[in-house]
């Protein structure tokens, strides 16, 4: 069934509204799927104003986009670090393309 339209509605409405003592499936099968619809959207507004008010109760400061990015940032930046010293390499060692040596040069 598609959605409902405000047309649709309002003949739905009508038709209940009327000295019609019967309804056709169609009909029924209309008037469920508005009451279902219905009581879907109300759940999902329930949902959301018992989230908003859980959060107006217990206000937590929630990090922005950018304060998450500067954290993961800072997480990479530390990682990268520690690879750096496991391979020996200087503090704040960083690769900025060009050619790689792969194979070390042998002294002596």
């Amino acid at each position: 069934m598609t959605a409902p339209t405000a047309g649709g509605i309002l003949a739905a409405t009508d038709a209940m509204r009327s000295d019609q003592q019967t309804y056709t499936r169609e009909q029924v099968a209309y008037l469920m799927h508005l009451a279902y619809d219905s009581g879907r959207t109300a759940r999902y507004v329930g949902d959301l104003a018992e989230l908003h008010a859980g959060w107006a109760r217990h206000p937590i400061q929630r990090p922005t986009a950018e304060q998450r990015y500067a954290e993961r940032m800072a997480e990479m930046t530390a990682a990268a670090g520690q690879v750096n010293a496991e391979l020996g390499r200087p503090a704040g060692y960083r690769y900025d393309g060009g050619p790689v040596q792969w194979e070390p040069e042998v002294k002596g």
